[in-house]
């Protein structure tokens, strides 16, 4: 018989380093579609929904890769 492993990697010490990195990454990445956005199409809200879609994105992700342990 094979062993299941837990696909949620064990806590270590680089985690909260790796969390922050994906918290920035995430919130500069879609900010910055957003701000190209509001260049192209001339607008000025779009940079502010990438930065909050962004940021609940990797939020979503932490969770889904970091969260509760069943």
């Amino acid at each position: 018989m094979s062993e299941q492993k837990d696909p949620k990697p064990s806590p270590g010490a680089g985690d909260g380093w790796r969390v922050l990195s994906y918290l920035i990454g995430g919130v500069l990445v879609y900010g910055g579609i957003g701000f190209g956005l509001d260049r192209l199409l001339g607008t000025q809200f779009l940079v502010l929904v990438g930065i909050v879609l962004g940021a609940g994105l990797t939020i979503l992700m932490l969770h889904f890769r970091y969260g509760s342990r069943s």
